[in-house]
């Protein structure tokens, strides 16, 4: 082992630990969030108090930790993909307090019996909001649990722009890095190796003189 394979194996691990945290950067935005309603009492009493808890699950079924969520009640049908309802909503909750991991509960009071839009807003991500509506009708028997999908949240031209950059453009970077880091200790290496060579043979020649 040469003098400098020590340094070489450190500038290796240096760079796929900054390889490996750029991708744990670039994959942190998450891309769809399954999620439950459930309610507590079931059937919730109209116009009674509740517990209501939420779960948050990724694609790979692991708990989504650290949301910042909020509960919003409006009377009607809820409208079709991720707008937000029209009109002031007659519940709206502070952030959800995190009980476990993914579990998240608010206690509320609802309306009178009717035919609600439920809106979940994911606002984890500064400038990104994520919007599931479902239909809950209070006073009609027990809910149950009631499933929605929170979309992925870069919706806009920049914070699309932004996310591809996470995404793409610093793993790239840290390919790059990776790169010149290992060639550099390559070319220190073979340095250090031909040093080696000619050092005997300068010996042998002054020994012959």
């Amino acid at each position: 082992m040469t003098p400098h394979q020590p340094g070489r194996s450190r500038l290796r691990s240096l760079a796929a630990l900054v390889l490996s945290l750029a991708l744990g950067v670039a994959w942190a935005h998450p891309t769809l969030v399954f999620g439950e309603i459930h309610f507590d009492p079931d059937p919730p009493v109209p116009g009674g108090r509740a517990t209501v808890t939420l779960t948050l699950q990724d694609t790979s079924l692991a708990e989504v930790e650290d949301a910042v969520v909020f509960l919003e009640l409006r009377r009607g049908e809820p409208p079709s993909g991720e707008a937000v309802p029209s009109g002031e909503p007659l519940v709206a909750t502070d952030r959800l307090e995190e009980v476990s991991p993914g579990v998240y509960s608010a206690a509320v009071d609802l309306p009178a019996a009717g035919v609600y839009a439920l809106t979940v807003r994911d606002k984890t991500y500064r400038q990104e909001e994520a919007i599931a509506n479902v239909r809950i009708e209070l006073g009609a028997g027990s809910l149950g649990p009631v499933p929605f999908i929170l979309p992925p949240t870069a919706t806009g031209p920049a914070s699309l722009a932004s996310w591809l950059i996470w995404l793409v453009g610093v793993p790239l970077l840290a390919g790059v890095l990776v790169t010149v880091l290992v060639l550099r200790a390559g070319n220190r290496d073979r340095e250090a190796d031909a040093g080696a060579h000619e050092g005997p043979a300068e010996e042998g020649d002054g020994a012959a003189r």
